[in-house]
């Protein structure tokens, strides 16, 4: 018997195909800015601040995030595949945002809001803005659950998800056959390779027509031996060597055995510290007056959000440039984010304890 257990996450990114189709992700996008809609009328109304800027403040944020999210993709993770394929950076919907991007584009933003409209300082705006932000990434992070993206490192936990969705449709595009000829199901039963036990499973796929080429030569276009028997292939499996995955040819069906990959479900984890960073931020506004300190809230959500996704990073795949070191992109990227929150945490402390020792 196979003796660690896992979650096979089999769902379809599209919530609904037909003369438009809607994606989970885009419908989890979408309700994170009409709550942040929400959450930001209410503290402008706390404040008596004008209304008319709440549709402005969005218009500014949304423009923001979604070009910052993009070119920080661009220019942060796969600057060479851009500059060669300068039409691919307008396919946003292929995937590919940056959450750091977007924060540095939010502030430009920002600023310019500031200067042209409610002439106020910028961390005004900012120590409103990042508490909707905060929610707003705990969706896009279940999105990218949806979507079976940003997985983490493989693992034996019981908690681990086996992507079967991505996993099926890899293997689809390997045997150039349609998604649905595909079905991988768990067997008992798992192979231990460099110490790490991979779950075993049975691969059907079902070919349009009847197979006349026999198994060995159609094996050879699975199997990806490289001498130790086995090669990572994709993300989400990895082919056994001809002499142990019981390969056979029935009709039009081709049964073979595979070791599929159980990983982390790193969205899930960024999700949940993004919702507990949006209660801290939510608390401190409405609970302990922190906007009345400019910069704290500000600085809170960057020192927790990018403290947390640097740690994270740890258990994720990299999605970064090849040749990274153990500290990779979004890492490097996310320091230089926790010390710019712990100066403003530190100068809206500092403005905190002047303003007490005034009042004595």
């Amino acid at each position: 018997m196979n003796d660690f257990l896992y979650i096979s996450w089999n769902l379809d990114p599209n919530l609904y195909e037909g003369l438009v189709t809607i994606r989970y992700y885009s419908l989890l996008f979408g309700i994170s800015f009409f709550l942040g809609y929400y959450l930001m009328k209410k503290m402008l109304s706390h404040e008596k601040s004008p209304e008319e800027w709440l549709d402005k403040i969005l218009i500014y944020t949304v423009i923001a995030t979604v070009i910052g999210a993009r070119l920080g993709h661009v220019l942060f993770y796969d600057p060479t595949y851009y500059f060669n394929n300068p039409i691919d950076i307008f396919k946003i919907w292929e995937g590919g945002l940056a959450s750091h991007g977007a924060a540095i584009a939010i502030i430009i933003a920002l600023w310019i809001f500031s200067k042209k409209v409610t002439k106020k300082s910028v961390l005004w705006s900012l120590d409103k803005v990042v508490v909707t932000v905060a929610i707003a990434a705990c969706f896009i992070r279940v999105g990218n659950l949806m979507n079976s993206e940003i997985i983490g490192t493989k693992s034996s936990a019981d908690t681990a998800f086996f992507f079967q969705y991505n996993a099926e449709r890899s293997i689809a595009g390997n045997f150039r056959v349609d998604n649905n000829d595909v079905e991988v199901t768990p067997l008992d039963g798992y192979k231990v390779v460099n110490k790490f036990k991979y779950p075993l499973a049975k691969l059907s796929v079902t070919f349009p027509k009847k197979i006349n080429n026999n198994a060995t030569t159609i094996s050879q276009s699975f199997y990806l031996n490289n001498g130790s028997n086995y090669k990572i292939a994709e993300n989400h499996f990895f082919a056994l060597s001809p002499d142990e995955s019981n390969a056979l040819i029935k009709g039009n069906v081709f049964t073979t055995t595979i070791a599929i990959i159980p990983r982390i479900p790193t969205q899930l984890i960024e999700a949940g510290c993004y919702l507990v960073i949006f209660l801290i931020l939510f608390w401190g506004y409405w609970k302990r007056n922190w906007h009345k300190l400019p910069g704290l809230l500000f600085g809170t959500f960057l020192s927790l959000l990018f403290g947390a996704r640097f740690v994270v990073e740890f258990w994720k795949e990299h999605q970064t440039l090849s040749g990274e070191s153990s500290i990779n992109m979004g890492q490097w990227l996310s320091i230089p984010a926790v010390l710019l929150g712990l100066f403003f945490i530190i100068r809206a402390l500092k403005l905190y304890n002047h303003q007490s020792n005034e009042i004595e």
